[in-house]
């Protein structure tokens, strides 16, 4: 594991966002350098009936970029802008994030992967590296562990995957949870009690997700670890050290399971460590992806 602080690394940050790490969204603040954003040359095209909005500009070795759950491609903006000079990069947005169309049901994680190697075909794109943020890792790590002929380099920044520990506060969530669907089918009255209970103990993810509920919880159920030692693509961990979402124990898993995984930890950071840190993002990253 390596770790990086500002004694080690003393480069600007390209974007140094405020964010609420418990809704997924970065907010700029008037310290982030204006960017243009990475929507500006976005393009439609048509996957197994959904349309899907994807930026691809630059040239060199391909490289695909994977947002997190409620962002979209635009949170890549200064990523894009920076690497283009020596990547042909490419990035969409995930059905029902962004400018794409939503998921037509209840989409698992596997449903997104076969989504994002249709977006590759249809592009044209083979074997490129592949970098996930967050929900984008969960994407990233099935497609390399399922696919290891259609991915070159694996980079997961803060990435989802690892259940978190059960606690007694999540025990006691699930009985309130499961108390409330009981509640609801009691009439009116009930679905009235029910939606407070479910806004009280609900995660901010949930609450926002709208119609994406029920795609929402199919993914976050999932237990990816079983899949990491699948993973054949030389891998770097990426994690922000005051990550309150998937803590720095997500990543040592992930370390300890997939074959050959480099973990680094940047200091003074959190789930966003590549916004919030971009200096010391892009010092390891570069050199990795051109390994």
């Amino acid at each position: 594991m390596i770790s990086l602080g500002e004694d080690q690394v003393r480069v600007p940050s390209a974007a140094s966002p405020d964010n609420d790490t418990r809704r997924g969204t970065p907010r700029a603040t008037a310290t982030t350098p204006a960017a243009t954003p990475a929507s500006a040359g976005a393009q439609f095209l048509t996957v197994d009936g959904v349309r899907v909005r994807y930026v691809t500009v630059g040239h060199g070795k391909p490289l695909l970029l994977l947002h997190g759950w409620g962002t979209s491609l635009d949170t890549f903006a200064a990523m894009i802008e920076d690497l283009k000079r020596q990547f042909h990069i490419t990035a969409f947005d995930f059905p029902g994030h962004g400018g794409s169309e939503m998921p037509p049901a209840t989409w698992t994680v596997d449903d997104f992967v076969a989504l994002t190697r249709g977006v590759l075909a249809e592009l044209g794109i083979q074997r490129p590296s592949i970098l996930g943020h967050s929900f984008g890792g969960r994407v990233a790590i099935k497609l390399a562990a399922g696919y290891p002929e259609n991915v070159d380099r694996l980079v997961l920044v803060d990435s989802a995957g690892v259940p978190p520990p059960q606690t007694l506060k999540r025990r006691l969530k699930r009985l309130a949870s499961r108390f409330a669907n009981t509640v609801g089918r009691l009439g009116r009255p009930g679905q009235a009690a029910r939606r407070k209970i479910v806004a009280r103990i609900a995660s901010p993810d949930y609450l926002s997700a709208g119609p994406l509920r029920g795609t929402f919880l199919a993914i976050v159920r999932e237990d990816l670890r079983p899949v990491l030692p699948g993973i054949q693509a030389p891998t770097l961990l990426i994690w922000g050290e005051a990550d309150a979402d998937t803590t720095l124990a997500d990543a040592r898993a992930m370390e300890r399971l997939i074959p050959g995984a480099r973990l680094l930890v940047i200091k003074n950071a959190g789930h966003f460590s590549y916004l919030e840190q971009y200096g010391r993002f892009r010092l390891a990253v570069i050199p990795f992806l051109n390994d």
